[in-house]
This record gives structure tokens, sequence and C-alpha cells, in this order.
């Protein structure tokens, strides 16, 4: 999210049911500017409606259905959901690329709390030892399963691996829970608990084609289960299908009555109304949507702008997004009535760019600035899969963009010799319900984190720190394994930084 200033200076911080069949995909960048180029590939893209891509090894049709050849297997879409097809396009794999990357995780979706498996069950007190998934046991249930197909070893079975997928969960390793969850599924198959894991996760990781293929023939089943329209809502909703995510959510709410629920209701309906009059724009890494009264002349622009900045932030970040970015260019008002926001936001990147710009006939250099910030958020949930503290993230953010601590470092000085700053271990959390002042202090923070890191440790450290995010759920253990600092001992590093530059301005 962009924040305009601190007095001035600081900036703050986003068809029916669809039977697609859909496995993780690669979703190919464009390495540019490097010295050495990978060698180039010969694929078709498929374009779906929704702004998302799918690059194929081949495809054809049969007038129902798009069939397309991956590296996971040969697949299927409704034609109808797609947009047009770029056959034997040229694409590049950027460099160490070698399999499909996990999705970035949808934490902005209304979500059901994650499955655990339940406690001091047989299954659990045997499936993790010393800290690891015990394999031979599952293995042994596996074959106990086959050998004898009772209803009690079917009930060891699915326990046992969705606590293995729990424990997985937690240890940061979402894909090796979903594995252990499919694994389970071919042998127990419909089970109500596992599907339900499964399910979460698919949505939790954004693969939502897969969630709603698994989730549309459960809910049939189970039709007063309420975590599958939840779910499914979710899944829906990360589709661009605003309608069909609506009623979905609302049938879980018919159910049982869930807050966050009935608010992702209420914004997704807020955003559907006003889509009705946006127009689209398309380019190589960008799906743009925008107000035909409002940002007509900006369409075009501001794309144009976008596709430079994802090659500089390729280059500068050593990350590669594979999917279509969502940008939607708001009329002011529009853009507080669905965001909600608070009134110090200037933009908000919940996984979409959502940014205002009445008033605007030619992409400024605030309007730039502000783009190269949300974009910057979005290639870091790509790489860190949603797992990067907020105020790393808003300081580089910042970084990226130009911002320098200077303007406001005495101010910051100030308050940090006070003490009266939050440390940065309670600030690894969204800043959004931040009161003002709190926000500003936060944001400051963030970039005099992130100063200090690239001048004591170099860019090469933040993009190493980076990578690790994405397996390390405790950024403390980054701090440790790469800097050998505490994050009090981080936090009186930064503290002397600022001091010491500006304590005597």
């Amino acid at each position: 999210m962009m924040r305009s200033k601190m007095g001035k200076n600081l900036v703050c911080e986003a068809d029916a049911r669809l039977f697609a069949r859909q496995a993780v995909v690669l979703l190919v960048a464009l390495g540019l500017g490097l010295a050495v180029a990978p060698p180039a590939l010969w694929s078709d893209v498929i374009y779906l409606k929704n702004g998302n891509k799918i690059v194929a090894d081949s495809t054809h049709e049969d007038g129902k259905q798009v069939i397309y050849e991956a590296a996971q297997g040969e697949f299927t879409i409704p034609v109808d959901l797609v947009d047009h097809i770029d056959k034997s396009a040229q694409t590049a794999p950027s460099p160490a690329e070698s399999a499909a990357t996990p999705r970035i995780p949808r934490r902005d979706l209304p979500l059901p709390e994650a499955p655990q498996a339940a406690p001091g069950s047989e299954a659990g007190s045997l499936v993790v030892r010393q800290n690891q998934i015990n394999e031979g046991y599952l293995r042994e249930l596996d074959r106990a399963l086959e050998d004898k197909p009772t209803a009690e070893n079917r009930r060891l079975l699915a326990q046992a691996y969705q606590e293995a997928a729990s424990f997985l969960t937690r240890q940061g390793d979402p894909e090796g829970a979903i594995e252990k969850c499919q694994h389970a599924l071919k042998l127990v198959d419909n089970d109500p608990a596992l599907t339900t894991t499964l399910g979460y996760l698919l949505v939790k990781e954004d693969r939502p084609w897969q969630a709603i293929e698994l989730l549309l023939p459960a809910q049939d089943r189970d039709p007063k289960n309420r975590d599958i329209p939840l779910l499914l809502g979710s899944a829906y909703y990360a589709m661009n299908d605003l309608d069909q995510a609506i009623r979905e959510w609302n049938q879980a709410r018919a159910i049982q009555e869930n807050p966050s629920v009935r608010e992702a209701v209420e914004k997704a309906q807020r955003e559907s109304d006003w889509s009705g009059g946006y127009q689209e724009l398309r380019s190589q890494h960008f799906l743009l949507r925008y107000d035909e009264v409002e940002a007509k002349a900006l369409g075009n622009e501001v794309v144009s702008k976008l596709e430079d900045i994802f090659q500089e932030l390729e280059q500068d970040l050593d990350i590669y997004p594979r999917e279509a970015i969502t940008v939607l260019l708001y009329p002011n008002q529009a853009f507080r009535d669905i965001t909600r926001s608070p009134n110090w936001a200037g933009a908000v990147n919940d996984g979409k760019l959502r940014i205002p710009v009445s008033g605007l006939q030619s992409v400024t250099p605030e309007l730039a600035s502000v783009l190269k910030h949300e974009l910057t958020h979005s290639f870091i949930r790509q790489e860190t899969l949603g797992r990067c503290p907020q105020w790393f993230n808003e300081g580089l953010a910042q970084l990226e963009e130009g911002r320098k601590t200077e303007p406001f470092g005495a101010e910051l000085a100030r308050f940090m010799a006070a003490g009266e700053t939050p440390p940065y271990s309670t600030l690894e959390g969204s800043f959004m319900n931040l009161p003002d002042l709190q926000a500003k202090q936060a944001y400051a923070k963030s970039l005099a984190a992130l100063e200090y890191l690239r001048e004591t440790y170099g860019m090469a450290e933040i993009r190493q720190m980076l990578k690790l995010m994405a397996s390390r759920p405790a950024f403390s253990s980054i701090l440790q394994e790469e800097l050998q600092l505490t994050y009090p001992r981080f936090e009186a590093e930064v503290n002397g930084y600022v001091l010491k530059r500006y304590g005597n301005s």
C-alpha cells in the first residue's frame, strides 16, 4: 500500500460453475537484459478472459474445450473461458528455472481455520518423529489399506495423512502438504476431512482451478458443509468471477453467518457494481481494468509504464513473476468505497493493484512512483509466497520507487531516541489498521531498515533474504542465519544507523 507523506514525505501501503481441470503450470517470464540469456522455448500461450495465462507445450480444441499438454500431463479448460491462444509463442525460462513455482498464497481471502488432525489420535502420535514425517509409518498404512480395505484402516490412513499435511503446513511446506493430501485421496477418495484440507491448501496457495474441480463434487456430497462454499467463493474470487464468488459466499453464510465472509461479499459486490463500466487492456504481464470515463486517456500509457517497471524490477530483484497481474484504475471515490482503506492510503495491493487516478490525464512522476511501489509488492508476494514481514515489504517497495530516509530522517531519529516507535518484531503484520501517527512511524522505520540493509550488506543479501522467506515461517531465523542478528540486535543496529546519520540534524 502507498502512503503519500510523513509531513509530506512518507510513503505507505491489496461463468457459472467452472469444471476446468488445471494443474500448476509454468508461466514463463522473459529474462531480458541478462548477460547470458537462457535458450528460447516455443510454446502455445492460452490467454484466459480473467487475465491469467497458461503456457502449454501444445493445444487443440474440440469445440467445447481447449485441450493442452504441459509438463504435468494433459488438461482441459472450457473454451468459453479462453480469450485467445497465441500459437508457437516464443518464451524464455528465468535463470535456474527447472520446475513449476508454487503460486502466491491468498492471504486476503476469507478461509476457514487451517484444518488440523484430531489431537491425541493414534495417527497423530506416530506420524511426526523428531520433527520430521515418519514416512515408514505412512507406507505401512498404505500397505495395510491395500491388504485390508476396512473402514478402520481408511480412517487411520486419512487421519495420518491429514496430520502430516498439518505438520508440513506449519513447517512452511504447503506444496508437500498438498502432495500428501493428493496421495491419500487416491487411496481414500471422497474423504470429507482430507478433501476440505486439500481444498483449503489449494485456495491458500492460489490454485483456484484445482480447488474448484475438487470442491464442486464435494459440495454435492455434503451440502451442509459451510467450509466448502466458503472455499469455493474464495477460489472463484481469485479467478475474477465475482458473481459466482458472491453466490458461494452467501451460501456459506446461509449455513453459518461469519463477519469476515459478510465483509468479503460486500467488497465483491462493490467491485462488481463498479466493474460494469470498465474497459480492459492486456499486455504481456498485465490485465488493466479502468473506468471508461475517468481513465480512458491513461490506459495505454499506464500499461506501457508498467511493462517498463516490470523489466526494471526483474533485473533489480532477480524475481520473475509468471502470472498476469491485475491492475484496477479507479475514480477516487470508487477506490475508497471498494477498498475501505484508511484515509492515508494512496493505493492498495491485495493481490490486485488498486489505484485511484481521478483527474489524471497522463502518467505523472507521482503516479509512476505509485505504480513501481505497488508492483514491487507483487514481485515480493511472488517470491516469498506472501510470507514477507510487512516492514520489509514496505521498506523495499519504498526503496525501489526511489524514496530516501533523508527528508524525514531528523524527525525519525527523535522518535527513535525517545523510544516512541514500534519495534520491528511487532510490524510483521498489515499496517492497514494502524493509527495515522503509528503508520507514519512504521513506514519511516521500514524504509530506514531497508536502507541500512542495502548499505551494510548490499542488494544481493536483500535478494537472498527474500528467497529464504518462502521456506522460513519465522523471519527471526533468517536474521539469525544470514546476519547473525536477533530481532532486538537488529533493532539496535538500525537505530544506531538512523541516529548516526540524522540525530544531530
